[in-house]
């Protein structure tokens, strides 16, 4: 949903409202005698982008052309626009570091930039009354101004496509936002959101992780615009009732610019991803299973890799935790809050790297009469991971609490009930003789 980093110079951003006041004077000598108002020469167009490499790019970008008939020029206003200081994009986004701003910059640069990027680029030709492209064109001049330009970003609620759509919606006169917000979604924000995300497993099931239950609520049409890709879905077959009484499409032409050749195509329609998650969560249970039957031959080798597995674990589990749980004590991280995956996959599992290494060199608590074994005391964290994970599935069945989690918990599962099984089938074999016959 972000664009490129800035890259116009200072000179070119002066001149360009120059050249505007020049061609609207210009135009305005004739105004008188033909009626016609400077801005019927100005043609509006949004631009969509597809995806690109980068991962913050990954769902698209959205743009705002500006053509001049009578320059000849047309110029793009970007509301994608980021700097950070840092080397590494995800480390400064978790950590809230970036900025965000509207600039403007010539139009076909960036459109030939995007080209050699192989991404898709799709052009809507808005057909909007004079009055409201000024209305559009001063908004948008107003907001290159260095002290309206940065603004705070937000993945879903304001970004590059919900600006243009906010722009597009002033062309109608508010009718677009009035059709669709009484129109209802075809998916939650987390179901659009993985479209884009299906070949990378890995990242696909990270950033579902990180979010929230927030994110898996029924939307509208207009909350769907936050992907580029949704927003000319839909203004292409939008019509609105023009200031002379007719009706009217809003798109009058669409321009194909360019296609990709190599990238990953984006679905119509979320793909499951728990086969893949209970394939992934089995392949890691395997490995306990495996030493668990290396351990009845072998106590020494079994205990220290047993309690190796434990700490991998643990760190794995407890490193994801923190990241959620920082990331979502950030304020504009608020997509991140109310997650029931911090039940069970938080920072306390931590604990578990020093807990297997003890139990892996066989060390023992002592308490005067009484030790207590650090197996011991990894199997309770585990124990205790187990409840909590099948305490958020249930919550799942309470529409308020609903958080699609299913793929965290496929993959979370089988592990720990490896890591428990020794443990409760010790506590099976005590009580089995006082069960009655």
């Amino acid at each position: 949903m972000q664009g490129a980093v800035l890259r116009i110079s200072a000179k070119r951003i002066l001149l360009l409202p120059v050249m505007l006041f020049l061609y609207v004077f210009l135009n305005a000598q004739t105004a008188g005698e033909t009626e016609e108002s400077p801005y019927d020469n100005l043609i509006f167009k949004a631009a969509v982008f597809g995806p690109s490499d980068e991962i913050f790019i990954w769902w698209g970008h959205a743009a705002l052309i500006v053509e001049y008939t009578g320059f000849g020029y047309a110029r793009i206003f970007d509301w994608g626009i980021f700097y950070y200081d840092g080397d590494n994009f995800m480390k400064e986004f978790a950590l809230n570091r970036i900025r965000y701003k509207c600039g403007s910059s010539y139009a076909q640069r960036d459109i030939d930039d995007y080209i050699k990027e192989d991404r898709d680029i799709v052009i809507y030709t808005l057909d909007i009354d004079a009055s409201r492209k000024k209305e559009i064109l001063d908004y948008a001049e107003n907001n290159i101004l260095p002290e309206n330009c940065w603004y705070i970003y937000h993945e879903f609620y304001d970004n590059c496509s919900t600006r243009i759509r906010d722009l597009v919606n002033m062309g109608t006169g508010g009718q677009l936002k009035e059709y669709a917000e009484s129109s209802r979604g075809r998916f939650t924000y987390r179901e659009h959101m993985r479209r884009f995300t299906w070949y990378s497993p890995f990242y696909d099931w990270f950033i579902g992780f990180l979010m929230g239950r927030n994110i898996d609520r029924k939307i509208n049409i207009w909350q769907e615009m936050y992907l580029p890709i949704e927003l000319g879905r839909t203004i292409e077959d939008f019509s609105y009732i023009d200031d002379s009484g007719n009706e009217r499409k809003l798109v009058s032409s669409v321009e194909i610019v360019n296609r990709t050749k190599n990238r990953k195509e984006v679905l119509d329609a979320p793909r499951s991803q728990l086969p893949r998650c209970l394939a992934a969560g089995l392949a890691i249970a395997l490995l306990p299973a495996l030493i668990l039957l290396i351990r009845r031959k072998y106590p020494k080798a079994g205990r220290i890799l047993w309690g190796t597995s434990q700490t991998l674990l643990g760190s794995a589990f407890g490193i994801a935790g923190t990241i959620l749980l920082m990331s979502s004590r950030i304020e504009e991280r608020d997509i991140m809050r109310h997650n029931v995956n911090l039940l069970f996959v938080n920072p306390l599992l931590l604990i578990a790297i020093p807990l297997g290494i003890c139990a892996a060199a066989d060390k023992k608590i002592n308490l005067g009469k009484f030790s207590v074994s650090f197996e011991k005391c990894l199997w309770l964290i585990w124990f205790y991971v187990f409840i909590t994970a099948l305490v958020s599935g249930l919550l799942g069945f309470i529409p308020a609490l609903y958080q699609e989690n299913q793929s965290t918990l496929l993959l979370v599962f089988p592990a720990i009930f490896v890591f428990i099984l020794p443990g409760l089938s010790g506590f099976w074999r005590k009580i089995r003789p006082t069960c009655p016959a």
